[in-house]
């Protein structure tokens, strides 16, 4: 499988730059598409954003992985210009044929996945799923405060997905801040014994867990 290198326009005329990943059978394919946005200092090509989409692939699931404006970098940057970086993912997906984009972020993405729809006015997500999430209340606690903020913004079906053995994060309580925020959605836990912040050597129970879901959750869609 060779995905297809893609470089898309925001609204606000900043270029990112992804790859597109699609099951090689059209029959195969099924509706929704994922979209996946990377923590803080990585890029579509590395670390999650790459070995993820591949595995989905497999499972059916058509997916782009993005570069946010700010990758690569080290600090907390444009956060509030992320709904931009989202928006045109979710428009590229949707011209691809997707009739669901589902949002997944990892680590400091979940806090833009999560804020999508506060900052762009988007409410048309209705499934996303946030791998690693609450090490951004550690250093930057007003993101994670806007986090909380926009709790009841969040609509529909949310996937958490923790390592057990994470040292970074009280991976349970910041699930429980999310859920006691998030009053208007359902909010699912997935605490993954032996993984740590990157889920090392777990990456098909992830991907097994994730789709799971993703399957025991499509009769709820609007």
């Amino acid at each position: 499988m060779c995905p297809e290198l893609v470089t898309i326009e925001t609204a606000d005329k900043v270029e990112l730059d992804g790859a597109w990943y699609s099951p090689p059978a059209v029959g195969l394919c099924r509706t929704e598409s994922i979209l996946i946005v990377h923590g803080l200092g990585w890029n579509f090509y590395r670390g999650p954003s790459r070995w993820l989409p591949p595995l989905f692939v497999v499972a059916g699931y058509a997916c782009l992985a993005l570069n946010m404006r700010d990758h690569d970098q080290k600090e907390v940057q444009d956060f509030d210009l992320s709904g931009h970086d989202i928006g045109a993912g979710v428009a590229f997906l949707e011209q691809r044929g997707a009739e669901e984009v589902v949002l997944l972020g990892h680590g400091y993405g979940c806090n833009k996945v999560l804020c999508y729809s506060s900052l762009s006015g988007d409410r048309r997500p209705f499934r996303r799923i946030l791998m690693t999430l609450g090490a951004i209340k550690a250093y930057s606690p007003d993101v994670w405060e806007s986090v909380l903020a926009s709790g009841a913004e969040i609509r529909g079906e949310t996937l958490v997905v923790q390592g057990a053995e994470d040292p970074l994060i009280a991976a349970e309580d910041r699930a429980a801040e999310l859920g006691r925020a998030a009053g208007g959605a359902n909010v699912e836990v997935v605490l993954l014994k032996g993984g740590d912040h990157y889920f090392h050597g777990r990456h098909d129970a992830v991907v097994r867990s994730i789709v799971d879901w993703l399957r025991g959750t499509e009769v709820k869609k609007p």
